[in-house]
């Protein structure tokens, strides 16, 4: 069974779209390896129209099983390294990860 991940994420002042893109090409291939794939494109949140989630743009990833696909990734030497820059440029104490599947 699919699971969709969303990953809402606002910025830290000064960093951009280009910034994010440019880092999860960095990490696309660590994370493929470790089973998520993305849905779509990144979405850009515009703003928000309800609840006091803040965000400036949210990723859809899929995978088949969200517990490995974590794991593998907290454990990749190739993401970890690249940690750093990811916390440069998000502000992940106020980021959102939801896990999703259909309802059937």
């Amino acid at each position: 069974m699919a699971h969709i991940l969303v990953d809402i994420l606002p910025f830290k002042e000064g960093k951009t779209i280009e910034d994010a893109l440019a880092y999860f090409e960095k990490v696309r291939p660590a994370m493929e390896r470790n089973g998520l794939r993305r849905v779509d494109a990144p979405l850009r949140a515009l703003k928000s129209l309800r609840g006091a989630q803040q965000a400036d743009l949210v990723n859809l990833f899929e995978t088949d099983d969200p517990e490995t696909s974590m794991q593998g990734m907290a454990g990749d030497a190739e993401y970890q390294s690249h940690v750093a820059l990811r916390d440069a440029i998000f502000d992940l104490e106020n980021a959102s990860i939801i896990l999703t599947t259909k309802h059937t």
